[in-house]
């Protein structure tokens, strides 16, 4: 009963064919909900049925933003995308990641390259059309990775409000959920935050929050069969 109540009072019709609470497989020690906009806010480790309950939904963004802590310092962050098997490995194919030196892969493609993080909103985009990937890929893996992390000495520390936000392309951008990086980032040069995976015929979204001191070379080579 308290469930419907907070998705009235927020303006969420429970028979609506969008995202919805029971969309959401939690971890059970998280507190995930929505913000006083009606903006799911994942958590660590939820997992988001997409296309179970809106089997419409196909092309979608993956927006990511940040900003420097830190006045003046010019950081630039990357965000990129790895196509993986059923095995966690990279799909045999020249087209496995997509970044800002290989931006599209079939039914996938890299708008943009921020190089400073300035500006209101997303700082890079990454469009996904799902029916579109290829039938090997059971698993799109999505990283935020300083660019030269390591040789600048630039970590995560240094930013703030660092984010993901999944948004339905063809319902003019809505945005459908985001997860925010909550942790200190520490001596970290990546994150990587979230996947898009199917189970079955239905496609899921994953917040990860994995932190790494890596490079997107090193990533990709993690991921090597």
């Amino acid at each position: 009963m308290a469930f419907n109540f907070l998705k009235k009072l927020i303006g969420v019709d429970s028979r609506e064919e969008n995202i919805k609470y029971s969309d959401l497989r939690t971890n059970p020690s998280n507190q995930s909900g929505n913000d006083c906009t009606g903006v799911l806010n994942l958590k660590k480790n939820d997992v988001l049925d997409l296309t179970k309950r809106n089997p419409s939904l196909n092309n979608l963004v993956l927006g990511a933003g940040w900003d420097s802590s830190r006045i003046g310092a010019n950081i630039d962050l990357d965000l990129v995308a790895f196509l993986l098997d059923s095995n966690g490995k990279l799909v045999k194919s020249d087209k496995n990641i997509v970044y800002y030196g290989a931006k599209k892969a079939k039914g996938i493609f890299l708008n943009g390259d921020n190089l400073t993080g300035e500006g209101e909103g997303d700082d890079e985009k990454i469009f996904v059309n799902l029916s579109e990937i290829v039938p090997e890929c059971k698993r799109i893996v999505f990283a935020v990775v300083i660019y030269q992390g390591h040789e600048r000495r630039q970590s995560f520390k240094m930013i703030k409000r660092c984010y993901v936000r999944l948004l339905d392309a063809n319902n003019n951008e809505k945005e459908i959920c985001r997860y925010n990086l909550s942790e200190d980032g520490k001596n970290n040069t990546a994150i990587i935050f979230a996947d898009l995976y199917r189970e079955g015929e239905e496609w899921n979204f994953s917040a990860l929050g994995e932190l790494k001191q890596s490079s997107i070379r090193s990533l990709y080579n993690s991921y090597k069969g």
